[in-house]
């Protein structure tokens, strides 16, 4: 009985009155419409819902630009769909009113004698712009909405195979500076709003055609197309900028970005994503070694070992920064608590970019000793001082002994002295006026650093011992170790400050280094109350911002050159002397 009710439902869809408005909604339901092409008279009918003819046109392929509003690439396939030619479904974009349709078109099979062409077409649009809205999603970073890392790679490598060869491009890696932090005091939903907020700067700063990617964590990268290095230099130079602008929902966050850029000029040769984005994370790596937020071009488009980043970037930072001389000699002067007059001084290294600013030692020295290129970086110091030394003693002028600090790598190689000296007798100085310094961590983790500084002394320089108080080491070990100057942490001092009995121990501390005979210096000395206490205590020398903070070349000389005790000036504008304070 059932069944019979169905057959009896199929054929009233079939035969009944409502048919043709049943087959209307259907048709309209599924955006099907259908027409029919006569070859021979070239013309194209189309029909309504209710297979009515609705429009005309002929001649149709004759005046097909004219008549069509299908895209001129797809207009050859059309061609061949109604002349017979294709076979199967043919896919069409379409313009009209301003926006595209993607039609399917299919065809019915052909009668022997009726040369005539049914078919239908049907309207795809919605269709096709869910496949693209789901492919773009598998694209892009879920967070962000950037194109991800295998994406961007795709996408850029594209274009590089393809583009012209004299047009220039850049790649820029990015990433927040310090993001570690910003989980770990904000927590990571905050930083999920860092990372999302900055993306959006990018899409709001870049133009339509660059390609952004999130390669990572907090990393980004920017492909930027036909764009000259001036152009993209300005541009890197507002991004640093802005970034240091943007809000976040917690008002005290400020946010900070570096940024490494790789500039390929037109004409430099065949590069992939791979190449270009090895060089930009290595001017990423200096921008960090610089101190961070701000950004650095890589120089050199060199061939790079995989797994070697941080080394071949201290290695080409050592080598620019050598052959352009942006490494500068700073001294501070040492002060004698006997007479306040200038008795010596330490030189300081500091990286002086070409945009004139100047990068302090602890952004950069340690990514020296942990690649070993550290040693170099000394001799070079060695040299720069041995230079103003021998100018110096032209001049008349004596600065008193100069500390230089050495690392322990030196000690590795036992033509270490030798090379020093061969540096003291290319520019005619006495190693005498020399102080070699090592830090007392050193000379509790290698026994040959003992063999170092007799070697040292051995030639006629002077030895030193740095921060001693940092590390383990005890009084009997510091004897058994050849040094003229021991030079306290400035912990001690610190420590007089907060507590009497610090004053106790270090004045006993003081007594015990001078029996041994060592001449005791103090480093850090930032107010009058420690010099009183160091004085009290029997400490021989200081240094510290409180008399002066480090000097550059001429600035050392100018010092130098003036007569009698050194008046120091401290924060609140009171100068302090032998004789007391004066106002």
């Amino acid at each position: 009985m059932e069944k019979e009710r169905i057959r009896h439902r199929e054929k009233s869809f079939l035969t009944g009155k409502k048919r043709m408005e049943k087959l209307k909604v259907l048709m309209k339901y599924a955006g099907i419409s259908v027409f029919e092409y006569f070859p021979d008279a070239d013309r194209l009918v189309l029909y309504d819902e209710q297979l009515k003819e609705e429009r005309r046109m002929q001649p149709f392929l004759g005046r097909l630009e004219e008549l069509c509003t299908v895209y001129p690439e797809n207009r050859e396939k059309l061609r061949g769909f109604l002349t017979g030619n294709i076979q199967g479904t043919v896919e069409l974009k379409m313009l009209e009113n301003g926006h595209y349709r993607m039609v399917l078109l299919d065809a019915l099979q052909q009668e022997e004698d009726d040369p005539s062409i049914i078919g239908c077409a049907r309207d795809i649009t919605e269709i096709r712009k869910r496949e693209e809205l789901l492919e773009d999603q598998a694209r892009r970073d879920s967070m962000t909405g950037l194109y991800n890392h295998d994406t961007g790679k795709r996408l850029v490598n594209d274009y590089l195979m393809e583009k012209r060869a004299e047009q220039p491009c850049g790649l820029l890696m990015m990433d927040v500076d310090r993001f570690k932090n910003v989980n770990d005091v904000y927590g990571h939903l905050f930083g999920d709003e860092v990372l999302t907020g900055f993306a959006r700067f990018l899409q709001s700063f870049f133009r339509k055609e660059d390609i952004l990617i999130r390669t990572g964590g907090d990393e980004f990268a920017v492909f930027l197309k036909e764009i000259n290095r001036e152009v993209l230099e300005k541009k890197v130079g507002d991004l640093v900028k802005k970034v240091g602008e943007l809000t976040f929902s917690k008002k005290e966050f400020s946010m900070t970005c570096s940024v490494g850029v790789c500039f390929l000029p037109g004409g430099a040769g065949a590069y992939s994503y791979e190449q270009l984005l090895e060089h930009a994370d290595l001017a990423l790596y200096r921008a960090k070694i610089a101190g961070r937020n701000q950004y650095a071009v890589g120089e050199k488009l060199v061939p790079l070992q995989k797994g070697e980043k941080g080394e071949t970037a201290v290695k080409l930072l050592m080598d620019e920064t050598m052959e352009k001389r942006e490494f500068e000699i700073y001294f501070q002067p040492k002060i004698s608590l006997h007479n306040y007059k200038i008795a010596g001084a330490e030189a300081l290294v500091r990286w002086r970019r070409p945009d004139g600013i100047v990068v302090k030692p602890e952004h950069f020295l340690p990514f020296y000793e942990k690649n070993g290129k550290i040693t170099e970086l000394d001799y070079y110091v060695f040299e720069q001082v041995a230079v103003f030394l021998e100018k110096t003693k032209r001049s008349g002028i004596v600065p008193g002994p100069v500390s230089v600090n050495v690392s322990a790598l030196h000690a590795e190689d036992p033509q270490t002295t030798q090379r020093y000296l061969e540096i003291l007798q290319k520019h005619g100085v006495d190693p005498s006026m020399i102080q070699m310094e090592l830090k007392e961590t050193d000379t509790i983790r290698y026994e040959n650093i003992r063999n170092l500084l007799h070697s040292f002394q051995q030639a006629g320089f002077q030895t030193a011992l740095d921060n001693f108080g940092v590390g383990s080491s005890f009084l009997n070990l510091v004897g058994e170790v050849p040094l003229n100057d021991v030079k306290l942490g400035r912990g001690f001092i610190e420590k007089c400050e907060k507590d009497h009995r610090g004053t106790a121990f270090l004045k006993q501390l003081i007594e015990m280094l001078k029996s041994l005979g060592f001449q005791v210096v103090c480093e850090g000395v930032e107010s009058a109350r420690q010099v009183e206490v160091l004085k009290n205590a029997g400490c021989d020398l200081v240094q510290g911002n409180w008399f002066s903070m480090p000097l550059n070349t001429k600035e050392f000389e100018n010092m130098l050159s003036l007569p009698g005790e050194l008046r120091c000036r401290c924060r609140e504008h009171t100068e302090y002397t032998a004789g007391g304070k004066t106002e």
